[in-house]
């Protein structure tokens, strides 16, 4: 029975294959032997049995629980083979099993027919049960991983297909192609839609992950996708940037024409409130202008004063009070969690830490092992939570996801269903911080950090007592340790590390560009692949080799032709939205729009019992009652997440109806009512207001326009309007 059904699963992998022809399945000259994970799982999963819509999940449908998508293939075993006294094989009568009968729709079944009597799937699940139901033997080899081919292929026309071969790799070294048997699902129908045998169609442009399922693993191949000739003019790009290197490489590869480069004004306005949350001020920007006008009259382009530009940011405070109220939000900073004086003291630290250019890897060990009072150790606040500090089981998926880029909550309960990761993966990791304990001080609702050697962590699945490791990890030797959370940093911070420094290195790129070349930002995983891998790779190694200094990848970055792009789309590429043929427009942050506002109108605001916040982006708490950063959506910093700045219909609303900026550009303390007082011509004025609020003087239709509407109307109001016009326009509200 062995012999004669198992060539009707394995389907060797012949040297020099044919890829676009369909897999055929072949006689193994080694077969393995039988396996419920990697020879049954497989048949039940690419059937829809264990689908979330059927009998996978935390219910299942009829009795028949199984979990999702084989992520606890040892659970199903027991459920299929054991449970229930056996009663869905028979073993002396296979075909008479319930397991069968149900499948090929010979008793009623909700879920229909699976397949039918005379298939492979049929035959091969009558010879387990016929076998005795093995789980399998302990020297068989082990499946190791799968590989998708063919690699980089990109379908030239819309319409285009190509099948997918999966190998499956295992312990001994064999390969075997297990296409017929994997599940595929594509990660972008509109860029290539496949089918259940593997097949892909283009159907758009850009690149779709196609996510596969085999035997409880999950891989994902990335299949490109062009719809239009090769750009026969692409531009000649410098590659000694590794950011233009791999980004204008696969915009060729795609076929996507890259936007010019932006203006010198628009690069001063984008650098200057992407590092350090400011607008230039008029005088600024005419310092600016004037100096790259006079680099470009020697017949090159400015990039000598973008350059040095570019270090005079990176030099002002302003940049620390940015980049602390970026970390604020990914911390969850806020008054709930750590109270005032706790929110006071991370801040605090938070903006030391990058005026300084605290590397990255000492910032995030500073968090991970501090110990001390909350109120006057700024790091002590990461584990804050309300009037104590967060359990190893809350820590432990934060950490992963701040640190790891991995979002690992869903294994606290279940093994992650598009990951490798495990219930014993979480808690263990969660052991790494069980010994960490508080106690109240004489402050009220202030606590303290300390140690207590005997904290341990429990998978309550098993009962079992966890070892503390990390993702990928051996076990720690607690031999000599007295703090267990420094060999985790000591892991973390490692220059081969696979996580930290791609971690780290997506959100600066997402901060600077727009999106992460992962995204969600936060979710790194095999089956949520990076739009440009070998950037991704090569940013993380600058970091590393940099000592994990911040301020060289923003530099790498923000000098590249990718970042100074026109955020108008070249001819055919208006659709781009994640391979950066452009610069994508960004909507202010909320503290950053208002205190641009409050700039460019003279009207700064005293923050009541914030004495330490001279600017929006300086408090130190999110919960400051100003309905202005509510409506233009400031973060609630409860969960650990980029902030959303969609705009909204209620943001237009208030800057039509609303009176905060109204009244700002209308007091009579404000600055244009002093610049009007001193005298400039109506061309002056009107130059002034454009620099100061779009770093740029207005284009000749514009200054005829704005000529023509200053007729028979009062001068202090027709400004008024002008500058509320600035102030609410788009380009204003945008860093493009």
């Amino acid at each position: 029975m062995l012999q004669l059904l198992l060539p009707l699963f394995i389907a060797p992998v012949a040297p020099g294959a044919d890829l676009s022809a369909p897999a055929r399945p072949a006689p193994s000259a080694r077969p393995i032997g039988w396996s419920y994970s990697t020879r049954i799982a497989p048949i039940l999963t690419s059937a829809g049995c264990n689908s979330g819509s059927c009998h996978g999940g935390p219910v299942g449908k009829g009795g028949f629980r199984l979990s999702l998508f084989n992520n606890d293939p040892e659970r199903d075993y027991q459920t299929i083979a054991r449970d229930g006294g056996g009663r869905r094989v028979n073993r002396a009568e296979p075909g008479a099993s319930l397991l069968l009968r149900k499948a090929t729709l010979q008793i009623p079944h909700k879920g229909g027919r699976r397949f039918t009597a005379d298939s492979r799937e049929a035959r091969l699940l009558a010879g387990w049960i016929a076998a005795g139901t093995p789980w399998g033997e302990p020297a068989e080899p082990k499946l190791t991983g799968l590989e998708v081919l063919p690699r980089g292929r990109v379908l030239t026309r819309p319409g285009e297909r190509q099948r997918l071969r999966v190998l499956a790799r295992y312990s001994d070294g064999r390969s075997e192609d297990v296409s017929g048997w994997c599940v595929f699902s594509s990660g972008d129908d509109s860029v290539a839609q496949v089918d259940a045998q593997g097949v892909v169609t283009a159907s758009g442009q850009g690149e779709a992950p196609i996510l596969v399922r085999y035997a409880g693993l999950i891989t994902a191949a990335v299949v490109g996708a062009t719809n239009g000739p090769p750009v026969a003019d692409f531009p000649k790009i410098a590659a000694e940037n590794p950011v233009d290197r791999y980004v204008y490489a696969k915009l060729r590869a795609l076929r996507l024409r890259p936007a010019a480069p932006c203006s010198d004004a628009e690069f001063l306005r984008r650098a200057s409130l992407d590092l350090t949350a400011t607008l230039p001020t008029a005088e600024e920007a005419r310092a600016f202008l004037a100096e790259c006008r006079a680099e470009s009259a020697n017949g090159h382009p400015a990039l000598e004063s973008r350059r040095m530009l570019v270090e005079r940011l990176l030099a002002r405070p302003e940049y620390g009070d940015y980049q602390a109220l970026l970390w604020a939000e990914r911390l969850r900073s806020n008054s709930r969690f750590h109270r005032i004086g706790g929110v006071r003291a991370y801040q605090k630290w938070l903006k030391e830490s990058f005026a300084a250019n605290m590397p990255l890897d000492e910032f995030a060990r500073k968090l991970l092992t501090s110990k001390g009072q909350n109120y006057s150790d700024g790091p002590s606040n990461y584990w804050g939570n309300y009037d104590k500090i967060s359990t190893p089981e809350e820590i432990a998926p934060q950490t992963s996801q701040l640190f790891l880029g991995v979002r690992l909550h869903c294994a606290q309960c279940h093994n992650h269903p598009f990951e490798k990761w495990t219930q014993n993966d979480f808690y263990s990791l969660a052991a790494v911080f069980g010994h960490v304990k508080w106690r109240g001080t004489k402050q009220t609702q202030e606590f303290e950090l300390f140690l207590d050697p005997k904290g341990t962590v429990e998978n309550p699945a098993t009962g079992q007592v966890m070892p503390a490791r990390a993702l990928n990890s051996p076990v720690f030797d607690p031999a000599g340790v007295e703090d267990m959370r420094t060999k985790f940093t000591d892991w973390l911070t490692a220059p081969d590390n696979p996580f930290f420094a791609k971690a780290m290195v997506n959100r600066i790129w997402r901060q600077l560009m727009g999106r992460g070349l992962v995204e969600p930002v936060d979710d790194l995983r095999a089956t949520n692949p990076p739009t440009h891998p070998e950037l991704l790779d090569a940013l993380a190694r600058e970091l590393v080799a940099h000592r994990y200094d911040q301020k060289h990848v923003i530099r790498l970055i923000v000098n590249s032709r990718a970042y100074q792009a026109s955020s108008d789309p070249a001819r055919g590429s208006e659709k781009d939205t994640k391979y950066y043929s452009r610069f994508y427009p960004k909507r202010l942050m909320a503290e950053v729009y208002y205190d641009a506002v409050c700039q460019v109108t003279g009207r700064p605001d005293e923050f009541k019992n914030w004495p330490e916040a001279k600017r929006a982006v300086q408090l130190p708490d999110n919960r400051y009652a100003l309905a202005f950063l509510d409506t233009f959506g400031r973060g609630n910093r409860l969960t650990i997440c980029e902030r959303d700045e969609e705009a909204t219909l209620t943001q237009a609303l208030n800057m039509i109806n609303g009176s905060e900026v109204q009244e700002k550009v209308a007091a009579k303390e404000a600055a244009l009512a002093k610049l009007l007082a001193s005298g400039p011509s109506d061309e002056a004025v009107t130059e002034e207001l454009f620099l100061a609020t779009l770093s740029r003087p207005p284009r000749p239709e514009e200054r005829r326009r704005l000529a023509r509407q200053l007729v028979g109307v009062p001068r202090e109001e027709a400004f008024q309007d002008l500058l509320w016009a600035l102030l609410t326009c788009r380009e204003f509200q945008f860093n493009h």
